[in-house]
Formats: structure tokens, C-alpha cells, sequence
């Protein structure tokens, strides 16, 4: 519990940033035959122990290409000067105040602050919080859906957390950065196929069905921890519980939009839907 109340913390606000600053079994055969396992399918020479050897690592690579982009980031943050990292987060870091009409301005950090923003993070606890929860529920995503399709779902649930915390803190001059709202949009897509991963065969990821909105809502194993997320993220967010003092720091609100836009929004990125 301790540590599903620490993710809360994942996209940061201002107090952490400066201030200006995972094949069915085979039967071993002799050469040129073909046995069959218990579903039915056929099985090669070769298969030793009766299963095919799984890999290591069960990590779709479009997700360690984003989490080594977000290292990098937080890596580089270290090494140029203060002036730069300024900048950085000046550029990338996304303010709701930009948005505001007397202000507003068509210029790159505005068009893409509301995507570069989870590349950055306030600390490295706060990164890898965010790695651990993006590999647990990104990596079966990925699988399902493919590299591209899941690197635009990051794009677009990181926007829509953004959207979110934007209509919430319109105008305000406090920036949020992390990439908490992209991972909940994961783990709202994960949500849609019951959180039910193929640990047999891991790299095949969700391969069940994609669950309906009420489905997935009248589900036993899936309501109840959508709900506990819900509820906790509200109360951390908000200071409820007092862990954090009077100022939390944490864009619940954004990582509540993320979440709706991967629940909602994952099956238009599902090709095997049907």
C-alpha cells in the first residue's frame, strides 16, 4: 500500500522543481516428427523441457525507448548549467498560464509543452515511480497494440492529462511536469481488457478480448482497484491524509484525465479489437 500511495506523487508541481529553476508447451520429438501439446497444437523438436524458453525481460521496446528518453532528460538536467536548465523547463514544462488570451502565443513550447512536459520529472524517485508503473501496465499495452500505435497513446493521454489540469488551473503560473497522466492512460487502457496480461506467454500482452465500457465497470477484478485509485489519488492529491503537509504538489487531476482518455480512447488504437 505504501508503495501504490507513493505513485500518487508521480506528476510533480512546483515544490519539486526550481523555482526559476511479458509458445504454448512443446513436447521434446525426434527429428522430422511432429508431437502435439495438450491444446492441440503443434509442437517442434527441440522444445527441451516441454516449454519455450521465455525472455528475460518482458519489456516492449517502445517502452524502454521512452523511459530511457525520460532518463536522458532527468540525466542531462544534472549536467548543464542552471541557465539551461531554466530554459529547459521553461520550454518543456507545461503552464496553464500560456494559455491565457492576452497572453497566448502560437510559438513551440505552447503547440508541444502539453506532450514534452511527462519527459521531465522533479526527482529521481519521481521518475522511477513513473518507470515502474509504466513498465507493469505499458508493456501489455504495447504488446497488444504495437510500438507506434502505443508511442502515439502516450502522446495523446499525456496531452489529455494536460487538457485536464489545464481546465481545472486555467491561468495558472505553476507548471506541471512527469509522466503520471501517460501512465494512467495505460492503466486505463490495461482497465479495458480486465488487467488480464498472458503471463504464459507474456510478449503476447492482452490478448483477450477488449472489454466493453460496461464490461469493464461491472467487473469484479476491475471496478474495485479503478475505484482504490480513484479514491486515493483524490485524497493524496488533495492533502487528505496530511502525508505531505499542506502542499502535496501533485496534479491528481491530470492523472485522472489520463486515465479517462486511455479508458475511453484505447480502442481506437487496438487493431485486434474484434
Amino acid at each position: 500500500m505504501a508503495f501504490f500511495l507513493a505513485e500518487m506523487s508521480s506528476i510533480a508541481k512546483p515544490h519539486e522543481i526550481p523555482a526559476q529553476k511479458g509458445r504454448p508447451q512443446n513436447m521434446t520429438t525426434p527429428e522430422n516428427e511432429t508431437s502435439h501439446d495438450e491444446t492441440g497444437r503443434e509442437a517442434g523438436p527441440g522444445s527441451g523441457t516441454g516449454r519455450t524458453p521465455q525472455p528475460v525481460f518482458n519489456l516492449a521496446p517502445v517502452i524502454v525507448v521512452v523511459s530511457l528518453i525520460c532518463v536522458a532528460v532527468h540525466l542531462l538536467r544534472g549536467w548543464i548549467s542552471t541557465n539551461a536548465e531554466q530554459w529547459l523547463f521553461v520550454h518543456a514544462a507545461f503552464f496553464p498560464l500560456r494559455y491565457r488570451p492576452d497572453i497566448l502565443t502560437l510559438d513551440m513550447p505552447t503547440l508541444f509543452s502539453p506532450v514534452t512536459y511527462a519527459f521531465l520529472h522533479g526527482v529521481w524517485t519521481h521518475l522511477g515511480l513513473n518507470l515502474v508503473w509504466l513498465a507493469v501496465f505499458g508493456s501489455p499495452v504495447a504488446f497488444r497494440i504495437g510500438g507506434l500505435r502505443s508511442l502515439l497513446f502516450w502522446l495523446v493521454t499525456a496531452a489529455f492529462a494536460a487538457l485536464t489540469h489545464l481546465i481545472v488551473y486555467y491561468g495558472s503560473p505553476v507548471p506541471v511536469i512527469g509522466a503520471s497522466g501517460a501512465v494512467s492512460g495505460f492503466l486505463g487502457a490495461a482497465a479495458r481488457y480486465g488487467l488480464r496480461a498472458n503471463r504464459a506467454a507474456p510478449r503476447r500482452g492482452f490478448d483477450g478480448p477488449l472489454l466493453s465500457i460496461g464490461q469493464t465497470l461491472n467487473s469484479r477484478r476491475v471496478f474495485p482497484f479503478l475505484a482504490v485509485w480513484v479514491i486515493l489519488n483524490i485524497a493524496v492529491g488533495s492533502g487528505f491524509f496530511g502525508f505531505f503537509g499542506e502542499s502535496p504538489g501533485i496534479a491528481w487531476e491530470a492523472h485522472l484525465g489520463g486515465l479517462a482518455a486511455g479508458f475511453l480512447l484505447i480502442g481506437a488504437f487496438d487493431h485486434r479489437r474484434a
